[in-house]
């Protein structure tokens, strides 16, 4: 069972200042968000984020724990599955989306139960038509939070490519493959 009520019966804004992703909001800004998020329950063993799907929501884990694990074959629903990351909170999740509507390119589930913060892309949305400030202060935050994502990213294929064991072995076909899929139209 998901359950969904407005954050302001749930949660204190005094809560969120102890969230990385709103760090540097002001009492007006905690308020904004409070406004346009609500909080939502899901039960251990539920589908928050299904891969391949589209949605809009940025999530916040507030209590409890979800799996990121993404299938091999996104095309087949009983491909290999790779676990990618353990959230507890108070990681966040659906970042990509939210600022791109694209599919999702994992799947998240909840673990145990859990309590989660989501913030509605039109709401959002409706919050930059306004040029309400906390609008550009979220999106600085988790950029940042990206930029951090993709430099762990960036020491991963370092140790990996290292790990080969030469440096010839970097330049095979597949590594040359996977650098181009990764820096494509990137101007380093």
């Amino acid at each position: 069972m998901t359950t969904s009520e407005p954050l302001g019966k749930s949660l204190a804004t005094g809560s969120l200042k102890t969230i990385p992703l709103f760090q540097g909001f002001n009492d007006t800004d905690y308020s904004q968000i409070t406004d346009v998020s609500n909080v939502v329950t899901f039960e251990t063993g539920k589908l928050v984020l299904e891969q391949g799907a589209v949605s809009r929501d940025l999530w916040v884990l507030l209590e409890g724990t979800c799996e990121v694990s993404r299938r091999i074959d996104p095309h087949k629903p009983d491909s290999k599955r790779v676990v990618l990351a353990m959230l507890e909170p108070p990681g966040h999740f659906g970042d990509m989306s939210f600022f791109s509507p694209s599919p999702h390119s994992a799947d998240v589930t909840t673990i145990t139960a859990v309590k989660l913060l989501r913030i509605t892309h039109p709401d959002y949305k409706e919050l930059i038509a306004e040029g309400v400030q906390v609008a550009y202060k979220l999106a600085y935050n988790v950029t940042e939070s990206l930029v951090r994502r993709l430099r762990r990213m960036d020491d991963w294929v370092a140790e990996l490519a290292a790990s080969s064991g030469s440096h010839e072995e970097a330049h095979h076909p597949e590594w040359q493959s996977f650098r181009e899929k990764l820096f494509d139209r990137w101007n380093l």
